[in-house]
């Protein structure tokens, strides 16, 4: 009698908890907690990843690199002229890139994040033949394409190795391989398309799927394959994925995305893959493998004019992926901005703030709701620092005098702490009730620091830039100072060792009035304006690893002058009140918060069904 052990060389074990170890898949366990039959099984999803730094349509990205190092260039935003930003993909968000020496719009891409190659696409008013390298920092010049084109119907390959096919003006049947320093025509296409899937594939083993033909029916859902040398046609692509649609993968495993679509191919033929939970068209792909692909930018279909920087990621994997997301939070009793927060997501304090007028009221929070506590701060105060815990916290400065005031919380009361040496108010505050630190602030901007160590506050080395609507997050010795306000918001961050503040990576979108969370190397800072306060990008995110900051998931509603969690950290922290920077006198009252992305086994019950 032939057993699971004769086959899979192991009998059935019998476990109370389920493994976590990938390693387990396939394998079938008993769990003797639920009195059931499992296995690991590997799936096929999209998570959401986070936004772009700039919202765009018709950029260009790489094909050779892989999920954890995306490339994304160009773009359109609104002007003919096109964009020449550039962002790079860490695996979790966006950071700034350098910028492409000509704007354009659909050009074509290949390559790698540290060896990228950008050619052709259109630049008011006609289509280029500008070709660019990327070497990880900037952008050079090299030989231009024989021809202008945009639009390409494929795209595909290295920096030292690429193949371009297809593209406007006029739908065509070209095909130009490239070595590295210059361009050759090769075998042409059978159909002639402009527009098809971003790409997937190398120089010698491509395919081109669907394309704009133009007149009517004006798509065709044609699909060839390259050898190198000449176009073989093979099986038809699906309809729902056939214009405007991202690629990644190889030849003979590739996937093509597009709206909420997606289909896999794996050389003969095509099948409907997990759908999106986007509905996106002219995104650009990325991925040298379909086991970890991304796509990402585009317009929303229907509408051309709706710019997005929605990034999606798909796993073929055991893992089960969660994105990183904000969820709506308890609601406060008093709605208010430019209060003082203290503690963590689930265990929070809020005092003070301004509602039209000065407040003293403290809530406090639960991880779920909020309660009026019977206590206030000894006096009105708003636009004041806060760090610590719930049961041990401070709070530091405001707006109302004495603005030198320091008041400690024990978890039940109030008492007044050593006052400050200079009074100020918008300044970044962190540590802990007896290891404080305090940084800028104004009237008028400074960038003094003071140390508070439990009674009494010690002046310490100045930040390099004066400002104010900072923020704060840290430790006494490994603390930042994030973004404010000098003249106009800046984005540049600062490091605290207990001495001395040194430059630290900058932020990708300059704001003020920020919150924040988390450590030194593990920072995140949200909400927060932007030059003329956009109302677009004042719930934006993003990410510190102590070098530099990537994207991260966009909140709900943007604000500022809110509070964070400067004793969190940067996988749960919370966001609480603040003003709506396109109607200031608005203070919503719920909070947020951030859930950083996870990954589990994906553990399935067998059943008899």
């Amino acid at each position: 009698m032939t057993t699971y052990k004769n086959i899979h060389g192991r009998s059935i074990q019998s476990l109370a908890t389920d493994p976590t170890e990938l390693s387990a898949e396939g394998q079938i366990w008993y769990n003797t907690t639920s009195d059931t039959f499992k296995t690991i099984l590997v799936s096929e999803a999209f998570s959401s990843g986070a936004n772009m730094i700039t919202a765009r349509r018709g950029a260009a990205g790489s094909f050779a690199g892989s999920q954890s190092s995306g490339l994304g260039f160009g773009g359109y935003t609104g002007s003919n002229a096109g964009v020449a930003l550039t962002e790079e993909y860490n695996g979790s968000g966006w950071a700034t890139g350098g910028a492409l020496n000509k704007a354009r719009y659909s050009a074509g891409g290949a390559g790698t994040q540290t060896a990228g190659l950008c050619f052709g696409g259109y630049s008011n008013p006609n289509q280029d033949t500008e070709v660019e390298e990327y070497n990880g920092t900037s952008w050079s010049e090299e030989t231009d394409l024989p021809t202008a084109i945009s639009s390409f119907a494929c795209a595909v390959g290295t920096q030292t190795a690429a193949l371009n096919a297809g593209g406007m003006p006029a739908p065509r049947t070209t095909t130009f391989e490239y070595d590295g320093s210059s361009w050759t025509a090769t075998g042409a296409l059978n159909t002639a398309r402009q527009s098809g899937f971003q790409g997937a594939g190398t120089q010698t083993a491509a395919f081109a799927a669907g394309g704009d033909i133009g007149g009517s029916p004006g798509v065709s859902l044609a699909t060839e394959e390259y050898d190198g040398s000449s176009w073989t046609s093979v099986s038809n692509c699906p309809p729902t994925i056939a214009v405007s649609a991202a690629g990644s993968g190889t030849q003979t495993d590739a996937i093509l995305m597009k709206g909420t679509n997606s289909a896999t191919y794996d050389g003969t033929n095509f099948t409907a893959g997990p759908s999106m939970a986007n509905d996106f068209i002219s995104k650009v792909g990325n991925g040298a493998t379909t086991s970890t692909a991304m796509a990402f930018s585009g317009n929303t279909s229907g509408n051309p004019t709706s710019y997005t920087g929605t990034t999606e990621e798909f796993n073929r994997s055991a893992n089960v992926i969660t994105g990183a997301a904000w969820a709506s939070g308890g609601t406060t009793n008093t709605a208010r901005r430019g209060q003082a927060g203290i503690g963590t997501q689930t265990a929070n304090i809020i005092a003070g703030g301004y509602t039209g007028s000065y407040i003293s009221a403290t809530e406090s929070y639960n991880g779920s709701s909020w309660t009026t506590l019977p206590v206030s701060l000894p006096g009105n105060q708003s636009a004041g620092a806060g760090c610590g815990t719930q049961t041990s916290g401070i709070t530091f400065g405001g707006e109302v005098a004495p603005k030198a005031q320091t008041n400690e919380w024990n978890g039940s009361s109030w008492t007044s702490g050593g006052a400050m040496n200079t009074g100020r108010q918008y300044l970044a505050g962190f540590g802990t009730q007896t290891a404080a630190v305090a940084g800028g602030g104004n009237y008028p901007n400074t960038n003094l620091t003071e140390e508070y160590d439990g009674s009494s506050w010690t002046a310490g080395n100045a930040m390099n830039t004066t400002r104010r609507s900072l923020s704060g997050a840290g430790t006494e010795s490994a603390g930042l100072g994030i973004g404010g306000y000098t003249t106009t918001p800046v984005a540049s961050t600062e490091e605290y060792d207990g001495t001395n503040w040194t430059a630290g990576g900058n932020l990708n979108q300059v704001r003020s009035g920020m919150s924040s969370s988390g450590t030194q190397t593990a920072a995140l800072g949200f909400a927060g304006g932007t030059p003329g306060f956009s109302p677009t990008a004042i719930g934006s995110t993003e990410n510190y690893d102590g070098t530099s900051w990537v994207t991260s998931a966009t909140m709900a509603q943007g604000r500022a002058a809110g509070s964070g969690t400067p004793s969190g950290t940067s996988t749960a922290a919370l966001q609480t009140n603040g003003s709506i920077q396109t109607a200031p006198t608005s203070h919503p009252g719920a909070s947020e918060e951030f859930t950083g992305e996870t990954t589990t086994v994906n553990v399935k019950t067998l059943t008899q069904s």
